[in-house]
């Protein structure tokens, strides 16, 4: 079943009308479009012509599959037409466009591969809800990426997918070469590399914050100040000097320290009088002299003692 035919400029987001003149512009008879999931939708020019008069000329290909569900059009049961290997019909899918036999129509297990397909290099084909790789991508990447679900790939020219295998996680990175073919590589290294950069930025911007939020200021250098200042920060990456940094912060005030002063005593009030324990000496109390008793002794006290009588005598 060769595919003698390609059509580089009719794609599933191509008019019906577009489609229409296509068809009857080449040896074709049915219109064939094999969408990603679902059925596959067989139509004759009978059948575009009327959509394209119903008023869906400017509605794209790839919605005949709801069309069809709305029952605005009944598609044909290519196995119902005898000798299909025989009939000639116009494919649309994913991956471009082409004219082969309606027989592909039964048996739309294998998508358009381009003529390239088995070059040196790591390609990834998305078509009927299956992912692909060739030779050179299996080599590289093993067959856990098709286990994919092609469905759910991001419709971008350039995404990437995580791939969690024995080895470890992997990011692959996708770039659109045409429509539902990619060139795949290998971008664990670099997404690591941007992941550690972007940390390291992240530290740097909290720094300046931190910083601002001081009071200071900062500027970015292409060379150390002059001077002595001690300020600056050589910034590298890597071993590879990307400039340096100006830290200026605010001095801080010295604050004197507050003398605090006890409240004044209450001139109503009598205080006692402190008594320092230094002034008492214990020994002298306890070893006094008999000269230095009779001293303190009055002379009336004395009279008494020395005539015999008591204070009542007298």
């Amino acid at each position: 079943m060769s595919r003698d035919y390609n059509l580089s400029s009719l794609t599933p987001d191509s008019t019906l009308l577009y489609f229409l003149r296509t068809l009857f512009g080449s040896a074709a008879e049915y219109a064939v479009y094999i969408p990603d999931s679902g059925d596959v939708i067989v139509l004759n020019k009978g059948q575009l012509v009327f959509l394209v008069e119903r008023g869906c000329a400017d509605a794209m290909i790839k919605t005949l599959p709801q069309l069809a569900s709305r029952n605005i059009i009944r598609p044909v049961n290519p196995e119902e037409i005898e000798y299909p290997e025989e009939i000639r019909a116009l494919y649309v899918e994913t991956t471009g466009s082409f004219i082969s036999s309606l027989e592909i129509a039964l048996y739309p297990d294998e998508p358009q591969y381009p003529e390239w397909w088995n070059a040196p290099v790591p390609f990834a084909l998305s078509s009927r809800g299956v992912l692909r790789l060739n030779d050179m991508a299996v080599k590289m990447f093993g067959n856990g990426l098709e286990r994919m679900n092609a469905k759910e790939l991001p419709e971008r020219d350039e995404f990437i997918v995580r791939l969690d295998g024995l080895n470890g996680t992997r990011f692959i990175a996708f770039r659109k070469l045409k429509p539902g073919i990619f060139t795949i590589d290998d971008c664990t290294d670099d997404l690591n590399d941007a992941q550690d950069i972007t940390w390291w930025a992240a530290v740097g911007q909290t720094w300046v914050k931190e910083i601002e939020s001081q009071g200071g200021k900062w500027e970015r250098l292409n060379n150390p100040p002059e001077g002595k200042s001690k300020s600056f920060r050589a910034c590298e990456w890597q071993g590879q000097l990307q400039g340096y940094l100006n830290i200026n912060m605010p001095r801080k005030k010295k604050t004197a320290v507050k003398k605090i002063e006890s409240p004044a005593p209450d001139p109503e009030i009598e205080l006692e009088p402190e008594i320092k324990h230094e002034d008492i000496q214990p020994e002298e109390v306890m070893t006094r002299r008999p000269d230095d008793v009779v001293s303190s002794i009055g002379p009336q006290a004395m009279a008494l003692l020395a005539a015999g009588q008591s204070r009542e005598n007298i």
